[in-house]
């Protein structure tokens, strides 16, 4: 009997040492049972364990294979999973964070999904998603792999590229025949003189009843056609100019309307390191960046071409802003 009480002792022990409670509910480590709200650990946790809580705090590390569910986290070492809401990870070291904030001092091998990231120091070999910022204070490792995936309302993202290709195609055909326009303008006055000597030479074969010079009569031809073709093309651009007016002020009313601003970045407060990799993850393609060691990169930010600029690589690019 006493050995039996001893025991028990001992197992209590263990259990105040692995969680400690303070008058606020029941706890429990089965993923599967209810909810605890807060559990203090200040020993490793072991393979295999599950903790499902409200807010859990681990003062030394999570094995590889643990898991953790909880709102609020703050963690030593993690090497396991957890999944949460605000999640904070002093060294993440080849574990997995998926939450909606991450805020991590450093780690390696590591990887975060989140809607926004916090990382004080980025070591290596690190795979970090985020729809929307992400922010390092130093990169020190190489070979990571930093994705924005960003959340769009696709009805309204649809849409809005529906009205900003259209206003681009006549923007484009407006700028093609300008060129056409312009060419046949300079080719039309580099005729214009000989087409009136030759008119001149037909009128006075005409009044002295010969039959014009057949070279005479082909040349007025040909700039009789070259004039009606650039009148065709002005006519053509204004049309064009029309048709762009329209689209355009339909494009900046449902911009305004939808009130779609991008605002997903990457910010990073030191210079790069070589082989790391940026990706902005689009539905229809992907824009990535690869940053050059020692590159002063401060803000890579996702950009829509709002002011519909002609020269713009498409309707979305990755600009970058270099640190003030």
């Amino acid at each position: 009997m006493f050995f039996v009480e001893k025991k028990l002792m001992r197992d209590l022990m263990k259990f105040f040492n692995f969680i400690n409670f303070s008058g606020e509910g029941v706890f429990s480590i089965n993923r599967s049972g209810k909810p605890t709200n807060r559990l203090f650990i200040t020993e490793h946790l072991r393979g295999g364990t599950s903790i499902r809580a409200i807010e859990v705090e681990i003062k030394q590390a999570t094995h590889k294979t643990s898991y953790i569910n909880a709102e609020y986290a703050n963690i030593h070492t993690h090497g396991g999973i957890i999944e949460g809401g605000d999640i904070k990870v002093k060294h993440l070291k080849g574990g997995k964070i998926i939450a909606n904030t991450a805020t991590v001092d450093f780690l390696e091998n590591g990887i975060i999904e989140a809607d926004y990231i916090y990382i004080k120091r980025l070591g290596s070999r690190n795979l970090l998603t985020a729809t929307d910022i992400i922010e390092i204070d130093k990169v020190d490792g190489v070979k990571n792999t930093i994705t924005v995936n960003p959340i769009f309302d696709m009805e309204k993202l649809d849409k809005l590229s529906e009205l900003y290709e259209k206003v681009m195609f006549y923007k484009r055909e407006s700028v093609s025949t300008q060129k056409m326009a312009y060419a046949k303008r300079l080719d039309m006055e580099s005729r214009v003189l000989e087409a009136q000597k030759c008119r001149a030479k037909i009128k006075s074969a005409e009044d002295s009843g010969e039959v014009p010079e057949d070279h005479l009569m082909v040349a007025v031809k040909e700039f009789d056609l070259l004039s009606r073709d650039y009148r065709r093309l002005v006519s053509t651009i204004e049309t064009l100019k029309e048709h762009m007016d329209v689209a355009a002020t339909e494009f900046r009313a449902y911009l305004w309307e939808s009130g779609f601003v991008p605002s997903q970045k990457i910010v990073c407060r030191s210079p790069w390191r070589e082989n790391n990799k940026i990706i902005f993850n689009l539905p229809k393609h992907n824009l990535s960046y690869n940053p050059s060691k020692g590159e002063d990169a401060h803000e890579l930010y996702l950009w829509h071409n709002s002011g519909l600029l002609l020269e713009a690589n498409g309707e979305f690019d990755i600009k970058i802003n270099k640190k003030e």
